[in-house]
Protein backbone atom coordinates (compact mmCIF):
# COMPACT_ATOMS: atom_id res chain seq x y z
CA UNK A 1 0.00 0.00 0.00
CA UNK A 2 1.77 3.37 -0.71
CA UNK A 3 0.80 6.66 0.77
CA UNK A 4 -1.57 9.38 -0.86
CA UNK A 5 0.65 12.18 -1.54
CA UNK A 6 -0.69 15.26 0.37
CA UNK A 7 -2.41 12.93 2.86
CA UNK A 8 -2.78 13.89 6.45
CA UNK A 9 -1.09 11.47 8.39
CA UNK A 10 -1.19 11.40 12.37
CA UNK A 11 0.34 9.52 14.95
CA UNK A 12 0.17 5.84 15.60
CA UNK A 13 -0.32 6.58 19.45
CA UNK A 14 -3.91 5.80 20.49
CA UNK A 15 -5.02 9.74 21.15
CA UNK A 16 -2.37 11.43 19.41
CA UNK A 17 -3.08 13.65 16.69
CA UNK A 18 0.02 15.22 15.46
CA UNK A 19 1.90 14.36 12.51
CA UNK A 20 5.05 12.76 12.83
CA UNK A 21 7.80 13.28 10.11
CA UNK A 22 7.60 11.66 6.55
CA UNK A 23 10.27 8.58 7.31
CA UNK A 24 8.22 7.93 11.07
CA UNK A 25 4.83 6.59 12.36
CA UNK A 26 5.14 8.39 15.71
CA UNK A 27 5.42 12.26 16.48
CA UNK A 28 8.28 13.46 18.03
CA UNK A 29 6.77 14.25 21.20
CA UNK A 30 5.15 10.57 21.64
CA UNK A 31 8.93 8.95 20.22
CA UNK A 32 10.63 10.97 23.33
CA UNK A 33 7.81 9.88 26.16
CA UNK A 34 8.04 6.48 25.12
CA UNK A 35 11.71 7.09 25.40
CA UNK A 36 10.82 8.06 28.73
CA UNK A 37 8.26 6.13 30.36
CA UNK A 38 8.00 3.05 27.96
CA UNK A 39 5.66 2.20 24.97
CA UNK A 40 1.87 2.62 26.11
CA UNK A 41 0.62 0.21 23.52
CA UNK A 42 2.80 -2.60 25.36
CA UNK A 43 1.29 -4.54 27.88
CA UNK A 44 2.50 -4.00 31.61
CA UNK A 45 4.35 -7.61 32.29
CA UNK A 46 3.49 -9.62 35.32
CA UNK A 47 5.91 -9.06 38.32
CA UNK A 48 8.07 -12.66 39.27
CA UNK A 49 7.36 -12.47 42.98
CA UNK A 50 10.46 -15.55 43.05
CA UNK A 51 12.72 -13.15 41.72
CA UNK A 52 11.69 -10.39 44.03
CA UNK A 53 12.21 -12.76 47.20
CA UNK A 54 15.43 -14.04 45.82
CA UNK A 55 16.31 -10.32 45.33
CA UNK A 56 15.16 -9.33 49.04
CA UNK A 57 16.59 -12.36 50.93
CA UNK A 58 20.01 -12.11 49.31
CA UNK A 59 20.59 -8.57 49.54
CA UNK A 60 21.56 -8.34 45.53
CA UNK A 61 19.63 -8.08 42.26
CA UNK A 62 19.47 -11.39 40.61
CA UNK A 63 20.83 -11.32 36.29
CA UNK A 64 17.78 -9.61 34.17
CA UNK A 65 15.69 -8.50 37.46
CA UNK A 66 13.59 -5.60 35.32
CA UNK A 67 13.07 -2.28 37.06
CA UNK A 68 9.12 -2.99 37.89
CA UNK A 69 10.85 -5.94 39.78
CA UNK A 70 13.93 -3.43 41.27
CA UNK A 71 11.50 -0.95 42.66
CA UNK A 72 9.33 -4.01 44.38
CA UNK A 73 11.98 -5.16 45.92
CA UNK A 74 13.38 -2.20 46.93
CA UNK A 75 9.92 -1.21 48.04
CA UNK A 76 9.96 -4.65 50.40
CA UNK A 77 13.94 -3.69 51.89
CA UNK A 78 12.56 -0.35 52.80
CA UNK A 79 9.57 -1.88 55.09
CA UNK A 80 12.84 -4.20 56.79
CA UNK A 81 14.56 -0.99 57.87
CA UNK A 82 17.53 -0.61 55.33
CA UNK A 83 18.58 2.65 54.53
CA UNK A 84 18.29 4.60 50.80
CA UNK A 85 21.76 4.29 50.24
CA UNK A 86 21.71 0.34 50.58
CA UNK A 87 19.37 -0.36 48.82
CA UNK A 88 20.68 2.09 45.93
CA UNK A 89 24.36 0.22 45.76
CA UNK A 90 22.14 -3.62 45.80
CA UNK A 91 20.06 -2.58 42.96
CA UNK A 92 22.85 -0.15 41.20
CA UNK A 93 20.72 2.89 41.04
CA UNK A 94 21.02 5.97 42.88
CA UNK A 95 19.50 7.12 46.53
CA UNK A 96 17.62 9.34 44.79
CA UNK A 97 16.01 6.93 42.68
CA UNK A 98 14.93 4.96 46.06
CA UNK A 99 13.79 8.21 47.47
CA UNK A 100 11.40 8.70 44.58
CA UNK A 101 10.24 4.94 44.59
CA UNK A 102 9.02 5.69 48.24
CA UNK A 103 7.30 9.04 47.33
CA UNK A 104 5.80 7.33 44.95
CA UNK A 105 4.49 4.55 46.95
CA UNK A 106 3.27 6.97 50.07
CA UNK A 107 1.55 8.86 46.64
CA UNK A 108 -0.33 6.17 45.84
CA UNK A 109 -1.69 4.38 49.66
CA UNK A 110 -2.85 8.28 49.95
CA UNK A 111 -4.57 8.76 46.63
CA UNK A 112 -6.31 4.82 47.92
CA UNK A 113 -7.08 5.90 51.14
Amino acid sequence: MTAIPGAARTCRIDGCTRTPPPHKNRCSKCAHRIRLYGDPTIAAYPLDPITIDAAVRDHRAPAGMRLRERRAAGLTLTDHGLPAAEIARIFGVSPRTVTRWRARRRADMQQAA
